[in-house]
């Protein structure tokens, strides 16, 4: 089964408007929606998603990410200390954190 850690842009657009996904990520959450395949939400995305709704940027929240959690192949995917130790050897914040996940779960990362 592939896996996946979304980013940000990747889970708000699967959320929202799956048409504003490149083509190799709108593959991948269809075999994730088919059942071929997982993705992980990582907790600095939900981080990001909650302050982007407080600032009227998106309409998704937890409500939408529970959802979407309970009724597909998604799963959160909290920080750990494993992910902070491979974290401080990346480069830029959330790139770090996204490419930590994805090494340390054998994931593919997908972008917008």
């Amino acid at each position: 089964m592939a896996s996946y850690v979304l980013d940000t842009h990747a889970c708000l657009y699967a959320l929202q408007n799956p048409a504003r996904l490149g083509k190799r990520s709108r593959l991948a959450l269809a075999q994730v929606d088919a059942g071929r395949g997982e993705a992980w939400v990582p907790a600095a995305v939900v981080a990001e998603i909650v302050l982007l709704r407080e600032r009227g940027r998106t309409t998704v929240g937890i409500p939408q990410l529970r959802e979407a959690f309970g009724s597909t192949n998604w799963a959160f995917l909290p920080l750990d200390l494993e992910q902070l130790d491979v974290f401080g050897t990346l480069a830029a914040w959330l790139t770090r954190s996204i490419c930590s996940l994805s090494l340390q779960r054998g994931a593919q990362a997908r972008s917008s």
